[in-house]
């Protein structure tokens, strides 16, 4: 993703943020070996606590196969797993706020 498109640069500016919390933000790119679907973004709270972000550039952005089973999968087994848009960027840094 470039940080030219509307979606690289609310994630860009997303990530700023969490850097300045503290927090330690790790990109997964897709790959030889890397598991298709998984959430782009691995965020490390200062706390030893880990949060899985999937960026999207609106609520009705279109999800490649197998992202929201990961993001299903992530969250049934107790890991705070999230899809981020502008409309819920308030509501998402605040959850990861709480867990600070």
């Amino acid at each position: 993703m470039s940080a030219s498109t509307p979606e690289g640069r609310f994630k860009k500016s997303f990530c700023s943020d969490l850097r300045k919390l503290g927090c330690t933000v790790l990109q997964y790119t897709q790959g030889v070996g890397t598991v298709k679907g998984f959430p782009d973004t691995i965020v490390l709270l200062p706390e030893g606590l880990v949060v899985f972000i999937e960026f999207k550039a609106s609520k009705t952005a279109k999800f490649q196969p197998l992202q929201k089973e990961w993001i299903e999968k992530l969250t049934n087994r107790q890991y705070f797993a999230w899809v981020c848009y502008p409309g819920n960027r308030e509501k998402i840094m605040s959850e990861i706020k709480r867990l600070l």
